[in-house]
């Protein structure tokens, strides 16, 4: 899943209060700290 949200350029994240996946605003504060580690999809 990272791989193909890398090729992408897209990165989510899991809301607190739905769960649900959620994209971040491209060059966001969650988006710029999760693309660095290779984490394009947050699950925690």
């Amino acid at each position: 899943m990272n791989a193909f949200l890398e090729a992408l350029g897209i990165s989510f994240r899991r809301d607190a209060r739905s769960r649900g996946p959620r994209i971040n605003k491209l060059d966001g504060q969650l988006d710029r700290e999760q693309k660095p580690r290779g984490e394009y999809y947050d699950d925690a």
